[in-house]
């Protein structure tokens, strides 16, 4: 838990009549990092709408899918949210009046009034949406490691197939 991050009552947020600003430096509990996250987000409740930004960064260790070896990933983050406050979406008619309604469709994310923000999460899941997909070394990565023939493998190929080894197993249940 990175101290000062805990979660805020949406209703304190409301009281303050102004945005909550965070300074963050610290590492998160639910994604291991090389290097502290550093950055600030601030939350800003503007009645059925609570507007976050933040701005942060970190380094993390990955594996890469390829080669199996592990590689630092800098994953930085410069975002902006509008989170709607209600139980349901947002409906047109209660849009229209705010000073967003031209982001109406950024409007993917739902609050409880009554509950709160936890800007830890968001961090988290903000993080999370930086991650790689396809988690790649890098360019030059060898691709996976070469095994070493065996009697399986030369029988795999002296079928004439450029079958992987590794598929072997599963070429015996295709067969018949």
């Amino acid at each position: 838990m990175i101290p000062g991050l805990q979660p805020i009552s949406l209703q304190d947020l409301k009281a303050l009549a102004a945005p909550r600003h965070w300074s963050i430096e610290g590492h998160l509990d639910e994604m291991a990092s090389l290097t502290p996250l550093r950055g600030s987000i601030s939350a800003e409740h503007q009645g059925s709408i609570l507007e976050v930004k933040g701005k942060f960064q970190t380094i993390v260790t990955l594996c890469c899918d390829r080669c199996l070896s592990e590689f630092n990933q800098n994953l930085a983050c410069n975002t902006e949210e509008l989170i709607w406050l209600k139980g349901n979406g947002p409906n047109p008619n209660e849009l229209n009046v705010s000073s967003h309604s031209d982001d109406m469709d950024a409007l993917m994310e739902c609050l409880d009034p009554r509950g709160s923000f936890d800007p830890e999460r968001w961090v988290f899941e903000q993080l999370s949406l930086q991650m790689p997909l396809v988690k790649r070394c890098g360019a030059d990565c060898p691709g996976p490691a070469q095994l070493q023939p065996s009697a399986k493998t030369t029988a795999v190929k002296a079928e004439g197939t450029d079958l992987d080894p590794r598929w072997a197993a599963l070429q015996k249940l295709n067969s018949p």
